[in-house]
């Protein structure tokens, strides 16, 4: 069954991290997993106080898991939001890393190279906590979107079910096909599953501040760059009707992105909608469904 989005109503504000240190990045603990495949689960936190409080946080923080395949690092699954899981992995060698976040307009700004290596195995989910025990005082901004489990995919199409979520995982559970790193460069999982958005920016809901913000789409694996459509994402201003935009794609992030041309309407909501035949992926597949969400802008 198709999980839910859950929408998250966050205010677009200034996140003060004044902590001393760098980003602290670590494997804490591994648990069971059900099904075959092992599984990396990720939390960010905003310091330690949150983390033991358990409320990761905050959102726009690009979280990255490559797979080691000789003496290369083959990159499997791209996220901006504070949670995400992904199950089903073939054993071996991952790392986890944060390269950079996101601003209030949706610029990317690069963060410190703490990478960690995670060691997947057979039946288990290993856990890897982020702190941002020192980051410029800057403002954290939303990207995120409840993850879509594909499980409804794979039972429409006659593929070997998906097991259920291992308990105790949050809000993001990516699943991922067994074959999917079977040589060195992205195959497998292309040739099976459509392409889905993992989070995008702003988050469902939010209160933008910026007048011309990015909107970006991240995605679960690259995308042709010549079938992206250039009107492929449309944003609809209740009282200021269709935005000017320009429609690129970020291949280094695996990113749909939407530029303003003009500054948005203040105090108007804004319907954002990426069409369901905008992208496809290396294969030739398209996403399931739309991607579909609302923002307000500030007055």
């Amino acid at each position: 069954m198709l999980r839910r989005p859950i929408g998250t109503i966050l205010i677009i504000g200034q996140l003060v991290l004044s902590l001393s240190g760098c980003l602290s990045v670590q494997a804490t603990s591994t648990r069971r997993a059900e099904g075959p495949g092992g599984g990396v689960a990720v939390q960010v936190f905003a310091d330690d106080g949150a983390r033991r409080a358990g409320k990761p946080s905050p959102a726009g923080i690009m979280g990255e898991l490559d797979r080691k395949e000789g003496t290369n690092w083959v990159p499997v699954f791209r996220s901006l939001n504070p949670t995400w899981t992904v199950a089903g992995l073939p054993p071996g060698a991952y790392r986890v890393r944060f390269p950079a976040r996101l601003d209030e307009v949706g610029n990317v700004v690069r963060l410190g190279g703490t990478v960690t290596d995670v060691k997947v195995k057979e039946g288990w989910i290993t856990d890897v906590n982020a702190v941002l025990d020192h980051v410029d005082t800057a403002l954290i901004v939303a990207g995120v979107v409840a993850a879509v489990l594909i499980a409804k995919y794979v039972h429409d199409h006659g593929l070997p079910e998906l097991p259920p979520p291992p308990p105790g995982l949050l809000d993001a559970v990516f699943y991922v096909s067994i074959d999917i790193l079977t040589g060195p460069g992205w195959t497998g999982v292309a040739d099976r599953l459509p392409p889905t958005v993992t989070s995008h920016f702003p988050a469902a809901d939010a209160l933008v501040a910026a007048r011309r913000p990015r909107v970006i789409f991240s995605f679960s694996e690259p995308l042709r760059p010549q079938d992206v459509k250039p009107d492929g994402v449309t944003i609809l201003g209740e009282a200021s009707g269709l935005a000017p935009g320009q429609v690129s794609y970020d291949a280094q992030n695996w990113w749909v992105v939407w530029q303003p041309q003009a500054d948005l309407n203040p105090g108007d909501t804004y319907h954002v909608t990426l069409a369901k035949d905008a992208v496809e992926d290396l294969a030739g597949n398209e996403p399931e469904a739309p991607t579909t969400f609302t923002f307000k802008t500030a007055r």
